[in-house]
């Protein structure tokens, strides 16, 4: 940001006096360079005054519902700008220096090139920070489209419906009331909270498939664990983590699981 405000009264005066020269004598065109730094000196406050306007009138016009009052007045200030740094002060620094004043006609064109080259750089500026703007709109546009999608899939997860048997009788429940889940001798039993617990005709690995993440761990190879069941977690021997649900019974996650368990249960339920 520093080095483009540096820059950017190097360019505008280094082009002003380029051009003005060429414009007053096209075959012979005097290149001085205390022109060139005296040229960026009265373009600095020039630079210096527009990024201001286009701050303030950023506040009161939006490009997208006010785009004529913001052009008209920012055209407005510009001129008024340039009438106060090139006229004015530019005069005031001849007269002091003992040079005179500006013949009219060398005003007019040294007027109409700054303002000339000072609209183009203006534009090119407004067109990067749109070029910006959008960009930073389609990528924040994208990224709510993957939350949408990734919400979707989870509330989606979160009502998949899961056939469970007791008895000689089947019944439906959904993923998100599904409490814990036990492998024994090849039996899954599954604790829900209404309907009390049935079989799931499947193994441990296709149930866990059909939960959501963000809601159940695999503890080890034979649980399956809803986050609303753990009352306590604490630090076992040798990095395990034992887990204490509210029946009171404890479950030990591995120490090769303890990293992603930990970092599952402290991002909390979406």
């Amino acid at each position: 940001m520093i080095f483009w405000r540096l820059m950017e009264p190097i360019v505008l005066g280094s082009l002003a006096n380029v051009v003005i020269n060429y414009v007053f004598k096209p075959e012979d065109p005097d290149i001085i360079w205390m022109e060139f730094v005296m040229a960026w000196v009265f373009c600095l406050p020039i630079t210096e005054l527009n990024r201001l306007i286009d701050h303030k009138l950023e506040k009161r016009f939006s490009w997208t519902k006010d785009f004529k009052n913001r052009f008209l007045y920012h055209l407005f200030y510009l001129t008024l700008t340039l009438v106060i740094v090139l006229n004015v002060v530019g005069n005031i620094y001849l007269y002091l220096n003992g040079d005179g004043f500006y013949p009219f006609n060398e005003m007019v064109v040294i007027n109409v090139v700054t303002f000339a080259l000072s609209l183009v750089l203006t534009t090119l500026k407004w067109t990067v920070s749109f070029y910006k703007s959008w960009r930073t709109t389609e990528i924040d546009l994208q990224d709510s489209v993957k939350q949408l999608d990734e919400l979707k899939s989870t509330i989606s997860q979160e009502t998949k419906r899961i056939e469970l048997q007791k008895g000689k009788s089947k019944f439906i429940v959904v993923a998100q009331d599904i409490r814990v889940a036990k492998s024994s001798f090849g039996i899954i039993r599954v604790s829900t909270v209404e309907e009390g617990s049935g079989i799931f005709s499947g193994t441990l690995g296709e149930l866990a498939a059909l939960l959501p993440e963000n809601l159940f761990f695999v503890v080890g190879r034979n649980v399956i664990i809803h986050r609303d069941m753990i009352k306590s977690v604490s630090s076992s021997t040798f990095g395990k983590v034992l887990l204490t649900t509210h029946e009171n019974e404890e479950l030990m996650v591995s120490r090769q699981k303890a990293s992603s368990f930990r970092k599952w249960f402290n991002s909390g339920s979406t």
